[in-house]
């Protein structure tokens, strides 16, 4: 008889195995969607290496060789525009309102993440702790002059060194003066001059490079005409350029810089002529330090000794400034006025925004003396990293940061205030629906505040001078003002074009077509030049409300066409059940049809909105000082030519990041109102 084996039994589970790498997770994403074949991979590897070379080639010249003094100094002025510094506190009290009534309306109908708090917390901690961290850690670049009194010829310019220099600082800041020794051993290290510099320091430094370039450029040259890939008229016009270069002896030679050399410095008070430091500064000796007793302005005299002998001189603590005229009103003591207005020259210190207005110095004939203005100034070369983040970023922060916590605090007081609210007089609807009443009603006040604070309301707020209104001010305005007034006219031409009444139908047709059929800035010229011209006492009205007028007669016909979009998209069952009901059209309007159809074509009412806050730059055209033209009237200062690149990525940036910032609000209420409203309905 055959024994059957006993059946083994296994009551443990068999182990869990990872699923392949390959098969689910980010490099399953990465392998489908990139990878997947070889033309793909082809793509991808190149689509990277493109963005990969075009980062590091923005941040390349962002970081080393971008000029944003440009922004960190009319930081103001793209802000306000020349708005009165007066009543620049009715700006700050209509921001608060709108921050507040953004929080109250996040709360509403959006909500605030837990992720989302925790980046805006650490975002404002570095906000605060970078400057003084930057301020502790990195020092602030060198400033050079050339001194001496030979000529120093580059190109067709020939420059010699200023003797004395007039130059502004602060009580306790230390000023240390030495012969720049380590830059003037040779050709190859002069050039890479890094820091502040004068005209005369700057003209050694282009000697320098203009030599090796050409020597560079001679071996280049000798090297293509040895080879035999040349056509005849291609090694002509290179035997040309050969002919034409030369390289003049080494810089530093000709102009005996890597000499020893003894330079007497003097430093003393602008006003009082008072001399605070007076010694001879040698090649290889120490530096001289001095720290200057009170604010205001000082000169600095610095002789070589020598006919023929030049030297570079290395300084700290001296920084570029600007002069600008001011005029402000004068002060009213016992009831008289002791002048109406006065005009003051304010001189301000580039790198740190420290200004004073003391008489600047003269020499012994009563002329004013040469200072360290930006234009002759400058900074040369490349910028290190650190130099960057001294320069730049520390005080840009230090500008900013008090404000967005201020806006930030704000917007959080608003949301507390909603749910407090919501939790004191609960709705019967809705559990928020307290709070989504107020923060309705106050976007409707918004305007209205906006335009007394801004401009004034008779004997209460003296009234302001709208040719004075610019930058983000009157971009804000504008679009604020645009969209929300423009709101209910879009409303009543949706109605209106759907309306069963031929009259008003067509009237409202007519009125969205020929609106719609025109570009914006012809409505702006219209508003500007023929308005007046039909009625000449229209010729009165300022500009800006003039701009008003026309973006909100502009907004309304595209507002029209979306929301009528929106009413197209409820279901006509809707409609007769609520006549079944016996409700009125106004009540089936107001109550059913119109909400869902603001809440299905909320996405576009946003892009909407950011369409027309990017639109509004086009009122530049007409006269206008907007966030946009402010950045002309910028770099059309003396001290910022040539930095229109600077001012236009800062306008890039900023305009992205509050576009970004209102689609992000946009798709939380959407996630929270018309996303579910879809997906019941579904």
């Amino acid at each position: 008889m055959t024994t059957l084996p006993q059946p083994i039994v296994n009551y443990e589970e068999p182990p869990e195995l990872p699923p392949p790498l390959l098969a689910v997770g980010p490099l399953a994403w990465v392998q489908k969607n990139l990878f997947s074949t070889p033309f793909d991979s082809l793509l991808t590897i190149a689509g990277v290496g493109l963005v990969v070379g075009a980062v590091i080639g923005f941040l390349g010249w962002a970081i080393g060789q971008a000029n944003w003094f440009a922004i960190t100094f009319n930081l103001r002025q793209f802000m306000l525009g020349r708005y009165e510094p007066s009543a620049e506190w009715r700006v700050t009290l209509l921001t608060l309102f709108a921050m507040l009534t953004i929080g109250l309306s996040l709360w509403a109908w959006a909500r605030l993440t837990r992720g989302l708090l925790i980046a805006i917390v650490i975002i404002l901690a570095l906000m605060f702790i970078l400057p003084p961290v930057i301020t502790a850690t990195m020092p602030m670049p060198s400033t050079y002059f050339a001194a001496g009194s030979v000529d120093i010829t580059t190109g067709a310019d020939t420059l010699t060194a200023q003797p004395e220099l007039a130059f502004t600082g602060q009580t306790g800041e230390v000023i240390s003066v030495q012969i720049a020794t380590d830059l003037t051993a040779s050709d190859e290290i002069l050039s890479g001059l890094s820091g502040f510099g004068d005209d005369a320091a700057n003209a050694l430094r282009n000697a320098a490079t203009n030599r090796l370039n050409n020597a560079a450029r001679i071996v280049e040259i000798q090297t293509l005409l040895t080879g035999d890939l040349l056509t005849t008229n291609q090694r002509t016009v290179l035997q040309t350029e050969l002919d034409r270069l030369t390289v003049p002896d080494p810089i530093t030679d000709t102009y005996a810089l890597n000499q020893p050399v003894a330079v007497d410095i003097e430093i003393r008070r602008g006003p009082t002529g008072e001399v605070l430091l007076s010694e001879t500064l040698e090649s290889n000796g120490t530096p001289l330090t001095l720290t200057l007793p009170e604010d205001g302005w000082y000169v600095l005299k610095k002789t070589v000794q020598g006919e023929t002998a030049n030297a570079i001189i290395r300084t700290q603590g001296i920084f570029p400034i600007l002069e600008r005229n001011v005029t402000r009103s004068g002060e009213v003591v016992e009831g008289e006025a002791i002048a109406a207005t006065e005009r003051v020259v304010q001189y301000t210190r580039l790198t740190d925004l420290f200004t004073t207005e003391e008489l600047r110095p003269v020499d012994a004939d009563n002329r004013n003396l040469p200072t360290t203005t930006v234009i002759n100034n400058q900074y040369r070369g490349v910028k290190p990293f650190g130099e960057y983040l001294r320069l730049f970023v520390g005080p840009f922060l230090s500008q900013i940061n008090v404000a967005v916590l201020v806006l930030v605090v704000t917007v959080l007081v608003g949301y507390g205030a909603g749910m407090v609210l919501d939790r004191l007089r609960p709705g019967t609807l809705s559990p928020k629906a307290t709070s989504g009443r107020i923060a309705t009603w106050m976007w409707f006040v918004g305007p209205v505040l906006m335009f007394i604070l801004v401009y004034g309301l008779g004997n209460i707020l003296p009234l302001t001078d709208t040719r004075r209104w610019g930058g983000l001010l009157l971009t804000i305005m504008l679009s604020a003002v645009g969209i929300i007034a423009s709101f209910p006219i879009g409303i009543l031409l949706a109605l209106g074009r759907r309306s069963s009444l031929p009259i008003i139908s067509l009237l409202s047709t007519l009125y969205i077509e020929f609106v719609r059929g025109v570009p914006l800035i012809t409505v702006l010229f219209m508003a500007q030049l023929l308005v007046p011209l039909v009625n000449p006492t229209l010729a009165e009205t300022p500009n800006v409300f003039r701009a008003m007028v026309g973006i909100i007669l502009f907004s309304a016909a595209y507002l029209a066409e979306n929301v009528r979009g929106g009413l197209q998209s409820i279901p006509p069952g809707q409609e007769e059940a609520a006549k079944a009901l016996g409700l009125s059209g106004i009540q089936i309007t107001l109550q059913i049809t119109l909400p869902q159809a603001l809440r299905a074509v909320l996405p576009a009412l946003v892009g909407q909105f950011i369409s027309l806050f990017k639109d509004t730059s086009l009122v530049a055209i007409v006269g206008l000082l907007d966030f946009s033209a402010m950045g002309e009237l910028v770099v059309a200062q003396t001290e910022f030519l040539g930095l229109r690149r600077e001012v236009y990525v800062f306008l890039i940036v900023f305009y992205f990041a509050f576009c970004y910032a209102i689609a992000s609000i946009s798709r939380r209420i959407e996630s929270s109102g018309a996303g579910k409203a879809l997906a019941r309905k579904i």
